[in-house]
């Protein structure tokens, strides 16, 4: 399905799996790879794919049927966002999904402050 689904979106867009696979940072072999559902993207892949067509993971797992993002998921695909992601990444893997919670609680701690202004 995932290969249905990107291969429907580069006709769309009227590019090669060449120029599709320069852009997300893979061979013109492993999107047809993809496409034919011999190889399913990793999941850095899958984030620069859905991000290239300015749609969500969810959407080319065949999870959604929306294509589009919501504006919170448009907020998410920023500088600000991949930068914290890259950051985190940096951690051991074992150390990140600490690392989220911690962000997670942050975030939350730093909503409720300004609400209770």
């Amino acid at each position: 399905m995932i290969g249905e689904i990107i291969k429907k979106l580069r006709k769309e867009k009227n590019i090669t799996q060449e120029q599709l696979g320069a852009a997300v940072g893979v061979s013109k072999m492993a999107i047809s790879y993809f496409e034919k559902g011999k190889k399913a993207p990793g999941r850095e892949t899958l984030e620069k794919i859905a991000d290239f067509f300015n749609t969500t993971t969810d959407y080319l797992l065949g999870r959604s049927d929306d294509p589009e993002l919501t504006e919170f998921e448009s907020r998410v695909v920023t500088e600000e966002g991949n930068n914290i992601i890259k950051l985190i990444e940096t951690l051991p893997k074992e150390e990140r999904q600490k690392a989220w919670e911690q962000l997670e609680m942050y975030v939350n701690y730093i909503k409720l402050k300004n609400n209770t202004k």
